[in-house]
C-alpha cells in the first residue's frame, strides 16, 4: 500500500536533512544568517524549466545536480565561495512520488562535493512541467568580488577547459556512439569552476561563466568594460571528436551554451600566474583574445572578416 504524502511530508523526509542551522529546521518562513563583518554576501538566482533547460526524462538526481551546479557556476564567476542556497521546486502531482526522492538524493550528493547546504525554499505542485529555481549565496572578502566590467585595454582574455562539448552533447543526446559520451555528460552535469574562481581573486579583473555561448558572454565582458575584444579563432580550445567536422565543433564552441567554463581577463603581467594556476589545478587555461579600445563593435575576430552571429536568446 502506497502512503500518500503531502508537501510537508516531502519537506520533512527529503529536504530537512539537507539543511544547516541557518534553516532553523525549516520551521519558519525564513532562515537567519549572521553576516561576517569582513565579507561581502554574493547572491544569484537561476531558474531551470522542463523542456527548456532539461528534457524531463533524465534521472532526477542529474536534474538536481545540474540545477545546483549552474548556480555554483555563478558564484565561481564572481570569485565567491558558495555557502548555502534556497530552493523552489514545482512538480506535477503525478511525478512527485517518483521524482522528489531521487531529486533530493542528487542534491545531497552535490552538497557533499561542493560543501554547501540548503537553508529553505518552497515546494508546490504544477500543472504539467517541472520548474526549479535556486537562489544561491556566497561570500568574498570585502570588495574582492570579480565583476564583468573591469577589463582594461591590452588585457588578455582567458578561458578554462574546452568549449562546445555541452552543445554537442545536447545535439547528440540520443546517440549511442561512445564518442559522444563525454559531451553528453558535460550537458547533463556541468562542472562549475568554483575553486578556480576563488583562486583568481587577485589575478582576474573581469569574469563571467559561459552559459549563453562564448560569443555572447565575451561580448558581455567587452560591453560592460566599454572595450572591443578581439578573439583568435585559432586559439579556441576545442574537443577532439572525429565524427564531426571542425567548423561544426567551432560553431558549437562559439555559439552553443551551457559550457559553464570561466571566461576572464587579466593584465599581461599576470600571465605567469595564470600559467602556474593552470599547472597547480591541472586545468587547461587558454589565452584566446585581447581587449582593445572600442571602435565599431564590441567583438571581432582576429585576421577574419566574418561577422559573429547571435547566440541563444530566450526571447
Amino acid at each position: 500500500m502506497k502512503i500518500k504524502m503531502n508537501e510537508f511530508d516531502y519537506i520533512e523526509k527529503y529536504f530537512r536533512p539537507l539543511t544547516n542551522k541557518c534553516a532553523l529546521n525549516l520551521k519558519n518562513d525564513a532562515a537567519i544568517f549572521k553576516q561576517k563583518s569582513s565579507f561581502d554576501l554574493i547572491i544569484s538566482t537561476d531558474t531551470l524549466s522542463e523542456g527548456i533547460h532539461f528534457f524531463g526524462h533524465e534521472d532526477p538526481a542529474d536534474i538536481a545536480k545540474k540545477s545546483l551546479r549552474v548556480n555554483l557556476s555563478d558564484m565561481a564567476a564572481m570569485g565567491a565561495k558558495p555557502i548555502f542556497y534556497n530552493l523552489s521546486l514545482s512538480v506535477p502531482k503525478v511525478k512527485a512520488r517518483e521524482f522528489i526522492p531521487k531529486f533530493a538524493k542528487g542534491l545531497r550528493d552535490d552538497q557533499n562535493i561542493f560543501d554547501i547546504k540548503l537553508i529553505g525554499g518552497d515546494l508546490t505542485s504544477s500543472l504539467k512541467y517541472i520548474n526549479i529555481t535556486i537562489t544561491i549565496f556566497g561570500e568574498t572578502y570585502n570588495g574582492k568580488s570579480i565583476s564583468r566590467d573591469g577589463a582594461k585595454i591590452g588585457d588578455c582574455l582567458y578561458v578554462s577547459g574546452v568549449l562546445g562539448l555541452s552543445k554537442i552533447g545536447l545535439d547528440n543526446f540520443n546517440s549511442k556512439l561512445k564518442e559522444f559520451e563525454e559531451a553528453k555528460r558535460k550537458y547533463l552535469l556541468p562542472q562549475p569552476r568554483v575553486n578556480l574562481g576563488v583562486s583568481l581573486e587577485n589575478i582576474a579583473n573581469s569574469m563571467i561563466d559561459i552559459s549563453d555561448g562564448l560569443i555572447q558572454d565575451a561580448t558581455h565582458l567587452a560591453k560592460n568594460s566599454k572595450l572591443t575584444v578581439e578573439l583568435n579563432l585559432c586559439k579556441i580550445p576545442l574537443p577532439n571528436i572525429k565524427q564531426l567536422d571542425h567548423e561544426l565543433i567551432l560553431n558549437s564552441a562559439l555559439y552553443g551554451g551551457d559550457d559553464y567554463e570561466l571566461l576572464f581577463s587579466c593584465n599581461t603581467l599576470n600571465e605567469s600566474l595564470v600559467e602556474e594556476l593552470s599547472i597547480k589545478m591541472n586545468l587547461k587555461l587558454t589565452k584566446i583574445g585581447v581587449f582593445k579600445e572600442y571602435k565599431k563593435e564590441y567583438l571581432e575576430f582576429k585576421n577574419n572578416n566574418s561577422k559573429p552571429k547571435n547566440s541563444y536568446l530566450h526571447f
